[in-house]
């Protein structure tokens, strides 16, 4: 018999306070009794803390997508994977949140989740899973159809716009999970950039150009992006 793989119990960090501020904001949106997907919800320890948190207060219900098998261009990712327990944890999680109620998990990739869900069905659909440039432009053209007319499509990653890194820089990156950045951002994702490009020109909304203050009084900046359907 194998044995069971422990709990992941330290921080990750890949979701910061002004993230989690912007998110907040997003979901303010909403009516109560909103439906959101999550793609990509890794630990829990993020995102989905932030959409429990809100969906407790306003009678929402979220989906959290994910094969719990982490990307395959992350290199922590796949140690944490073959040394943890992931899924165990983000239940773990998810409970301390308190997000029994709220919470509906799909043991899944993204693109059999789609197969299995109507169009115009979500109120905002959240996008940070793999963050390469083939997978993030095939989530975006899978869910978008999937929110409702007035919906957000939104997701996590995108530091800026083409203009700010420049097309070369950026096609260097676009199967890799990052890049080295800026001054602003020392990480960036290129694949994520390149494909909201692709996928909505200048339309999407990003608050990397918007200063947002974090709970703590502080102001930053998030890798948000957004786009109302």
């Amino acid at each position: 018999m194998s044995q069971q793989k422990p709990l992941y119990s330290l921080h990750y960090p890949s979701f910061s306070p002004f993230d989690r501020a912007a998110l907040r904001q997003l979901v303010s949106r909403l009516t109560p009794g909103f439906t959101i997907l999550e793609i990509g919800s890794w630990l829990g320890q993020g995102s989905t803390t932030v959409l429990i948190a809100e969906a407790t207060k306003k009678q929402g219900i979220i989906y959290c997508v994910d094969t719990w098998m982490g990307n395959p261009n992350v290199e922590r990712h796949q140690e944490i994977v073959r040394d943890y327990d992931v899924l165990g944890t983000f239940l773990q999680n998810v409970a301390s949140a308190g997000g029994q109620r709220v919470v509906r998990t799909l043991v899944m990739s993204s693109e059999e989740a789609a197969s299995i869900v109507r169009d115009s069905v979500f109120d905002l659909v959240f996008i940070d899973a793999d963050h390469s440039y083939t997978a993030t432009l095939r989530d975006i053209r899978t869910w978008l159809p999937k929110v409702k007319p007035g919906g957000i499509l939104c997701g996590h990653d995108c530091e800026g716009r083409i203009e700010d890194f420049g097309r070369e820089r950026l096609r260097s990156g676009l199967d890799q999970d990052t890049i080295r950045g800026n001054e602003r951002f020392p990480d960036i994702h290129a694949g994520v950039i390149t494909a909201c490009h692709e996928s909505f020109g200048d339309k999407h909304q990003l608050w990397a150009e918007t200063p947002i203050k974090a709970d703590d009084g502080s102001v930053g900046r998030s890798t948000i992006w957004f786009i109302q359907t």
